[in-house]
């Protein structure tokens, strides 16, 4: 600290030059540092919004099963078939991931489902095969403020746009568990 200190004194001239290039450096390496943090914070609450707003459009895409079965008292994603008298699900896994795609809107590579930018440019990428959900029915007689519960985990992968430029570092891949509620608001 004081050597830092011992350089700032020295009254050469032209020693402040480099000085100033190395903390511009160091500014913006930490606006680099914060803007790619607020990508990712912002990539990833975006995706919780749309797993949030999936569940919530299946659940009223099969509004009429899953009222009828909180309405009457048992699992609120099973309904009871008409012929057969067996349990059908109302509500499952292919459809919180097919409303998932129809609002962001993914192009399909492969197994993983990519979102780009206008430049053509990586945002991040998701494989579905990877999604889990787990459906929490209301109980037996639920209470009037009782929810079904979805909870969503997803395999996220988001490229670097700075570090990885500058570093060829790898992309950050992240489990990311999303848990959404439905309640019948009669």
């Amino acid at each position: 600290m004081m050597a830092l200190a011992k350089l700032l004194k020295k009254t050469d001239a032209g020693m402040s030059i480099p000085m100033v290039a190395v903390l511009l450096f160091i500014l913006l390496m930490l606006f680099c540092a914060m803007y790619e943090y607020l990508r990712f914070f912002s990539i990833f609450i975006q995706l919780d919004q749309v797993v949030e707003q999936s569940v919530q459009g299946v659940a009223m895409e099969n509004w009429d099963e899953v009222y009828q079965g909180v309405r009457e008292g048992y699992a609120g994603t099973y309904t009871k078939a008409e012929l057969t008298d067996d349990w059908e699900e109302v509500m499952n896994r292919e459809q919180i991931l097919a409303q998932m795609k129809k609002m962001i809107d993914f192009k399909v590579d492969g197994n993983t489902w990519v979102k780009e930018d206008d430049a053509g440019n990586v945002l991040f990428s998701l494989k579905p095969k990877d999604t889990t959900v787990k459906i929490t029915n209301t109980q037996l007689a639920a209470a009037e403020g009782d929810a079904l519960t979805v909870e969503t985990t997803n395999t996220i992968t988001v490229p670097w746009r700075f570090l990885g430029a500058m570093f060829n570092a790898p992309p950050i891949v992240v489990e990311r568990v999303t848990v959404s509620g439905y309640t019948p608001k009669f």
